[in-house]
C-alpha cells in the first residue's frame, strides 16, 4: 500500500470541500426547517377543513331529514284529509 503525502494543495482542496459541505448542510437544515413549518401549517389547515366538512355534512343530513319529515307529514295529511272527506 502506498503512503499518501498530505501536500498543501491537497489540504487546501480538502478544506474547500469541507467548507462546501458545511454550506450545503446549512442550506439543507434551513430547507428542512421550512418544510417542517409548512407541513405543520398544512396539517392545521387540514384539521380546520375537516371540521368544516363535518359541519357541512351534518347540516346536509339535517336538511335531508327535514325534507323527508315534511314529505311524510304532507303525505299523511293528504291521506287523512281524503279519508275524512268521504
Amino acid at each position: 500500500m502506498a503512503v499518501e503525502q498530505w501536500t498543501d494543495e491537497r489540504l487546501d482542496r480538502l478544506s474547500e470541500l469541507v467548507e462546501r459541505n458545511s454550506l450545503a448542510i446549512e442550506r439543507n437544515s434551513q430547507a428542512i426547517d421550512k418544510l417542517t413549518q409548512e407541513s405543520e401549517r398544512y396539517a392545521q389547515e387540514s384539521k380546520e377543513l375537516n371540521i368544516r366538512f363535518t359541519a357541512y355534512q351534518q347540516a346536509s343530513q339535517w336538511v335531508v331529514n327535514l325534507a323527508f319529515g315534511l314529505l311524510a307529514t304532507a303525505t299523511i295529511t293528504t291521506i287523512v284529509t281524503a279519508v275524512f272527506r268521504k
